[in-house]
């Protein structure tokens, strides 16, 4: 019996072990079961809009959770969307009830009246427990703005497309010059190495007069100049010898010709017509094996067509400013080339020349600077560094993935070098500004190339600065977006601090007395662009495709060519869009605080054709005009075009007349006796029908008016006009 007893004892033991062992396994089992479930969140990314009120985002776990299941979820500090303003999430901790495979969380999304642009907040997961973090540990939710704030046209200006004219359809047509006098149009086709000049008495059907053959001269016209009847032109030498300037009259009868410097790139009069100043570029062969010096050429043409000489070439070069390599560096003026001195590194690129011809300004624009001449006494003065955009800062957001389906307008920390290509200038109150068409170049060279993608396995940023690279370099971000690996690396220990982007997207305007910055167009551009009701459809498309956002990841729309004119007593300035394609019209009068007048393209929408690449632009006053209005004319590089656009309200035309004869009175009116009388002195300008200047007279109160019969126009220096008729 007592054996027994202690049989069962012993059972007893062995089996209350056993069951309890069981029990570990099966404790075990499930708990390792449980820890190899992961948590994750059902997608990267979200897209709501502002207006949609409420977001759910879903957390998934690939296996039944035991009820102990729980993750941390929290908004990510480098978020660009105000929790508490824009959207509404407390950091929590989120639970699986037993048995459960998912969670919805719903974030009330905040639908107010105030434009803050398009912004994101990005959800991390941590501590895990009873489960591990699954492959997506963070999702982005992008909020699309849904207020607009898209600047309004403006009816200041009535600009109508007139037609396209086809310049050679094998060619080219980079820049276009207009003689008044001839009413020629003259332009550049560059691939062709010709100048075309065209009869342009007729705007809606221009004529070709003739081609002028430039290849005897050199491998390739770049530019193209008029003034005073007296056309000067720029051919690139062979194998990097001196590129020649074409002197030629309206006909095309080639007169004297010089050597400017290495691949001169841009031609212009001074005002007074009595020099021409070249911009000479200078870049450097394929495998920069080869660096020529950039330099500037000023050329006296008061000899005449016939007569001008080598004698009367001026060559600027930089060598003064090589001692200054390491203080220009230190003021962020790019110069970075393959064994570089400052007199190879520097390219000039555009001119533009003050009013009273003693000053120009070339813009430098792989190097980000503008450099100052005096033209007076043959001198380059200044080279001033243009600095950065810092696209964080709320008005300069940009659009920066090709490959983010939305229209996606946020702030980066991303800064834009200005690198103007095109650039003007005008006077206000005895201060004159630089207008800049930033639109951004790169070196890209076999044996030099700066482009890098963010997303780079070489560009690594600072885990420091942005302990977000990993978020950033996403391709939906900024992976995709094309920068410069020259510049950036603030403290030389070989990531990058800052993330510098080609150009800015957008036009400026400088003081050229103290170097500032007084105005820039944020981010305009990709707005307007975006909501223009036709051609929204091709946002930041190039000009060879119809692809939407093609451009996003480089320099967006790409301004090229600028002009300004004074129109209405008011200035303006006209900005084409490289890659858009189209025009951007501002009026500029207060440089602090320039306004959005309209944007016009005339591209297709349907197919890839119209007029693609606009280069270079001009305006043509209503008193130079064949048509008595006021003319724009941009010359498209892709599709080899001339765009022309007409402006109906401009001071000769007669909307305007009675809005501006308060002031000024001319009689009698028709003109009977020879001799219009006015109120007060005027200094006063006279123009045929056909707007060709007749005659000026200043500080006075009469003029002779012994001209045919016929209408007439009279044109104060304050830009007030009246029509007359001659009886």
């Amino acid at each position: 019996m007592k054996s027994k007893i202690t049989l069962l004892f012993f059972l007893n033991i062995w089996l209350s072990q056993y069951l309890f062992a069981d029990s570990l396994i099966s404790k075990k089992n499930i708990l390792s079961y449980s820890y190899n479930s992961s948590i994750t969140f059902a997608s990267e990314f979200y897209i709501v809009n502002e207006n949609q009120n409420t977001l759910d985002i879903l957390l998934n776990l690939n296996s039944p959770s035991t009820g102990n299941t729980k993750i941390d979820v929290t908004v990510s500090s480098y978020s660009t969307a105000i929790n508490g303003q824009q959207f509404s999430f407390p950091n929590q901790t989120i639970s699986f009830p037993i048995n459960s495979t998912s969670q919805t969380l719903s974030i009330p999304i905040t639908n107010d009246a105030v434009f803050t642009g398009d912004s994101f907040f990005v959800l991390t997961l941590s501590n895990p427990i009873d489960g591990t973090i699954g492959s997506i540990s963070q999702t982005t939710i992008y909020i699309l703005e849904d207020e607009e704030n898209v600047p309004t046209t403006s009816a200041a200006l009535n600009i109508n497309y007139l037609t396209s004219y086809l310049v050679d359809a094998a060619g080219s047509a980079e820049i276009v010059t207009h003689d008044p006098v001839s009413q020629r149009l003259f332009v550049m086709n560059s691939t062709a190495s010709k100048i075309e000049i065209l009869d342009f008495s007729n705007p809606n059907s221009i004529t070709s007069v003739q081609s002028v053959d430039l290849a005897a001269y050199g491998i390739g016209g770049t530019s193209i100049a008029h003034k005073n009847g007296l056309v000067a032109a720029t051919v690139q030498g062979a194998n990097y010898t001196n590129g020649k300037v074409i002197f030629m009259d309206v006909n095309g009868t080639i007169g004297a010709t010089v050597d400017a410097g290495i691949l001169p790139d841009m031609i212009t009069f001074t005002p007074d017509g009595t020099k021409v100043i070249v911009a000479n570029e200078g870049e450097p062969n394929d495998d920069y094996t080869i660096d020529p010096e950039g330099s500037i050429s000023i050329i006296d043409v008061t000899a005449g067509l016939n007569n001008i000489q080598q004698s009367d070439v001026t060559q600027l070069n930089f060598n003064a400013f090589d001692s200054q390599l390491a203080t220009l560096r230190a003021n962020n003026v790019r110069i970075f080339g393959v064994n570089a001195t400052v007199s190879k590194d520097l390219e000039p690129e555009y001119i533009t020349v003050a009013a009273d011809g003693a000053t120009a300004w070339v813009s430098l624009q792989e190097n980000n600077a503008i450099a100052t001449i005096d033209v007076v006494n043959k001198q380059i003065t200044d080279i001033v560094p243009l600095g950065f955009k810092d696209h964080m800062f709320t008005g300069n957001e940009l659009d920066t993935s090709d490959q983010f389906g939305e229209i996606f307008l946020g702030n980066w920390p991303v800064k834009g070098m200005y690198m103007p290509d095109a650039i003007a200038n005008y006077t206000v109150n005895g201060t004159t500004y630089l207008v800049t068409a930033n639109e951004g170049d790169s070196r890209d060279y076999n044996g030099l190339s700066e482009e890098k993608r963010v997303s780079s396995g070489s560009y690594v940023l600072d885990p420091t600065v942005f302990p977000n690279a990993s978020f950033l370099k996403n391709n939906k971000n900024l992976g995709r977006l094309t920068v410069t690996n020259a510049t950036g690396d603030t403290d030389n220990d070989g990531d990058f601090d800052e993330i510098h982007v080609f150009g800015t997207r957008s036009f400026s305007i400088w003081n050229t007395a103290t170097g500032q910055l007084v105005y820039d167009s944020g981010s305009d551009f990709e707005r307007i662009t975006a909501a223009d009701p036709v051609y929204g459809s091709l946002f930041n498309a190039s000009n060879d495709n119809n692809t939407s956002k093609n451009r996003s990841d480089n320099k967006g729309p790409e301004p090229e060519g600028i002009t300004v004119a004074e129109i209405n007593g008011a200035t303006y300035a006209f900005i084409t869009l490289e890659r858009t394609g189209g025009l951007m019209v501002y009026d500029i009068t207060n440089p602090m605080n320039a306004t959005f007048v309209s944007y016009h393209n005339s591209r297709n929408t349907t197919s890839i054709g119209g007029d693609l690449g606009p280069e270079g632009i001009i305006y043509i006053a209503p008193e130079n005009s064949p048509s008595t209005k006021g003319l724009i004319i941009m010359a498209n590089e892709v599709s080899a075009t001339l765009s022309l656009y007409e402006i109906t309200n401009d001071v000769l035309t007669t909307p305007n007349f009675a809005e501006k004869t308060n002031s000024f009175v001319a009689y009698p009116n028709p003109v009977t006796n020879g001799i219009v009388y006015f109120k007060e002195n005027v200094t006063i300008s006279l123009y045929d029908y056909t707007g060709k200047k007749i005659t000026e007279k200043e500080n006075t109160k009469n003029l002779e008016m012994n001209y045919p019969k016929g209408v007439y126009f009279l044109r104060t220096k304050d830009g007030i006009a009246q029509k007359v008729v001659v009886e």
